[in-house]
């Protein structure tokens, strides 16, 4: 028998457990540089737990409070984790990592030898950091049975030359290319079943391999965005520029394709940066749609 896991969603015979990395503060106007603050502050209310204030150089803020959210999918016998957080030995806008995934996973009856693909819906630092473990000078897979699955598009850009001199060249060193070294890697090209019910498919914008899921069970069904959205807020606010996108234009047309597809078809939403456990539903309120968590 299967461990008991904790909080789950079900879609159908499929099972979706949600994992965090921490919970981590986040400037809004660093992803945001072109909205006014003043927009987000409708949102405060609605979504009190995606706000944190904090000091920082000498000043308060209020800040994003951001979710480095992990799932972990049953189905047919088969485990899949989407993604795997910032890790033991990254930061985000400055602040260290929490560290929290592998107590979590413990906690919530996931255990990596259980995993068979790890799905990574594309490659920056807060969705493949947990991917390997350090051991003296080198690497092993955290997930020992698991090949890892990702956008090839995604592998092409982020091996050039210009951008492993940059500032994902430490993240891709870590996290990433020991991988083919160890020969994990499973670049997808389109379209690809994962376990029964549960298909990657392209959404590319955020970064050129930007991939999501789709999981389908019992006339039931949910979608897992990934980075098409890096707060609830853009749910609804859709067409706001979010500078972490590679392509902005494809990144926001992608983001309202997708979300108008989940609204239409009645599809439960997830996403990394939602607050935990990562997912809920589309709602309407006064001509707007908003998500609503679970």
């Amino acid at each position: 028998m299967p461990p008991q896991l904790g909080p789950t969603l079900k879609v159908g015979d499929i099972t979706i457990t949600g994992l965090s990395d921490g919970v981590m503060p986040c400037d809004q106007q660093a992803l945001f540089p072109e909205t006014p603050l003043s927009l987000w502050e409708q949102y405060h209310t609605r979504f009190p737990q995606c706000f944190i204030d904090i000091e920082r150089d000498g000043k308060k803020h209020n800040w994003f409070n951001t979710n480095i959210g992990v799932f972990a999918i049953r189905s047919g016998g088969k485990t899949v984790i989407c993604d795997t957080g910032l890790g033991p030995e990254a930061q985000m806008f400055g602040f260290d990592g929490k560290k929290e995934l592998l107590a979590d996973m413990k906690a919530q009856g996931v255990s990596p030898d259980s995993v068979d693909t790890v799905f990574l819906t594309h490659l920056h630092g807060d969705h493949v950091g947990w991917n390997l473990l350090r051991e003296s000078t080198k690497f092993r897979p955290m997930f020992q049975r698991a090949k890892y699955a990702f956008g090839k598009a995604d592998w092409e850009h982020f091996t050039k030359p210009d951008i492993l001199a940059g500032r994902a060249g430490p993240t891709m060193q870590r996290s990433v290319l020991p991988l083919s070294e160890l020969g994990r890697l499973d670049l997808l090209t389109g379209e690809r079943e994962l376990a029964p019910g549960v298909t990657a498919f392209p959404t590319p914008g955020h970064t050129p391999g930007h991939m999501s899921l789709l999981i389908a069970s019992q006339n039931e069904r949910a979608v897992v965005l990934g980075d098409l959205i890096g707060s609830p807020m853009q749910v609804t606010e859709t067409d706001q520029p979010y500078s972490p996108d590679t392509d902005g234009p494809m990144g926001r047309a992608t983001r309202k394709r997708v979300i108008d597809m989940a609204e239409r078809d009645g599809m439960y939403v997830l996403a990394s940066h939602l607050p935990r456990p990562g997912w809920g539903r589309l709602v309407r309120f006064q001509g707007r749609r908003y998500w609503q968590a679970l």
